[in-house]
């Protein structure tokens, strides 16, 4: 299968261009909300203070996002949020330039922008299984599982830092506003807008209840749950280990410590973006259940390595395998919640995924600072290759990795 096919159809180039300009924005959104406090004479922990807005905007706007992305056309969400962002970066860049920015007038942008970026991506992918058939979906999600490190962690940050470097942050932030204005254009010429038809003919349920029926259809459908839940295990083991004590690691070992730092997560984001890509070339697979587990179980693995030895090579290579196979388990995932999920329970599904790997990566972050004081960080790199194949291998045991009797949408529960 070609993994560029989608790019042929022309709905789809229009939402995948407003996908890779909204991952610019939101990867150069980052270095320039810290360029700009800093200009500014902000301390670490001021800096620390506007910064965190942007991350607890997105996780007070994920959970509403998904019944959003389910009660109101996904176009009009999308173009929604690129139209807010826009005017929140260009407000943002202006006030930088007339001298009258603030820190509190950062910490309330960052917030807005985080929380309205929560509600892009559950619109986008209840919209995608609308405009291309389910063939295609595996090569979707590996053009968007590329896309992510490739753009939002890689070329992103480097634009954006230039152009600050050569002139001041504000341009970084008027960068921003040009790919955000490139994005709404695109998001314009989607078709008319669609949303999902509920299945009942009664009165609208309230959001709550929205949001409940979107917990119950997780709790009770295996294969969501027990994704759902390793995924859970796995940030909380993976992301303090990898964010907190590898950059530790690698300055306490080398000289060159930082710029090391910088190379390994490098090798990081090309293994995803290279298994995104092969991946994307495949048919969903029909055991995709424990394909997608043993994906994730295996490419955790090499997270120990870190345990044994500081050579960055072995680190670098470590982390591109890790990589690819983490790319491999969410273009399977990311595919198979297109095709099985009912589309008018998709935003929300999509949704609490994301609100509880989120969730658990400050959680992760915390534990492994307050563990790395009492804990040889060997123990700690050694449970993040270890924990998620004992949680694999419990999931398995219990029969959690099992797949359905039913078709998937007809099913929708063991």
């Amino acid at each position: 299968m070609n993994p560029l096919h989608p790019l042929t159809i022309p709905t789809y180039r229009q939402l995948f261009a407003a996908m890779v300009l909204t991952i610019f924005a939101q990867g150069a959104w980052a270095l320039y909300l810290a360029m700009q406090t800093l200009d500014l004479g902000a301390t670490p922990a001021t800096l620390s203070g506007v910064v965190v807005w942007s991350g607890i905007g997105l996780l007070a706007g994920s959970l509403p996002a998904g019944v959003i992305a389910d009660r109101i056309p996904n176009k009009s969400v999308i173009v929604g949020v690129l139209t807010l962002n826009l005017a929140i970066a260009t407000a943002t860049s202006t006030a930088a330039i007339l001298d009258i920015v603030t820190f509190w007038m950062l910490a309330v942008s960052a917030f807005i922008i985080g929380t309205s970026t929560a509600f892009f991506f559950p619109a986008y992918t209840a919209l995608v299984p609308v405009l291309v058939d389910g063939d295609d979906l595996m090569a979707v999600n590996g053009l968007e599982g590329a896309a992510r490190p490739l753009v939002g962690q890689a070329i992103a940050p480097a634009a954006v830092g230039a152009v600050i470097g050569a002139s001041m942050p504000a341009a970084g932030g008027y960068l921003i506003a040009a790919a955000l204005g490139l994005a709404l254009l695109a998001a314009l010429q989607l078709p008319a807008p669609t949303r999902a038809e509920p299945e009942t003919d009664g009165a609208e349920d309230s959001l709550i209840t929205d949001l409940l029926d979107g917990f119950r259809y997780v709790s009770r459908t295996r294969w969501v749950r027990s994704s759902v839940l390793f995924a859970a295990v796995m940030g909380l083991v993976v992301t303090g280990p990898l964010e907190v004590l590898l950059p530790a690691l690698m300055r306490s070992s080398h000289d060159n410590g930082p710029a090391l730092y910088g190379t390994v997560l490098a090798a990081l984001g090309a293994g995803g973006v290279v298994g995104s890509l092969l991946a994307g070339s495949w048919r969903t697979p029909e055991r995709f259940l424990p394909a997608m587990v043993g994906a994730w179980v295996i490419g955790c693995l090499p997270l120990s390595i870190p345990a044994l030895t500081s050579n960055s090579w072995a680190i670098g290579a470590g982390l591109a395998f890790y990589g690819a196979l983490i790319g491999i388990g969410m273009v399977i995932w990311g595919a198979v919640l297109q095709e099985h999920v009912p589309l008018e329970m998709l935003g929300r599904v999509a949704s609490l995924d994301f609100f509880i790997s989120i969730a658990f990566m400050p959680l992760s972050i915390a534990l492994t600072g307050l563990l790395s004081r009492h804990i040889d960080i060997r123990t700690l790199f050694i449970a993040a290759g270890l924990v998620p194949l004992a949680t694999g291998a419990l999931l398995a045991a219990l029969g959690q990795l099992k797949m359905p009797q039913k078709t998937l949408v007809e099913a929708g529960e063991d």
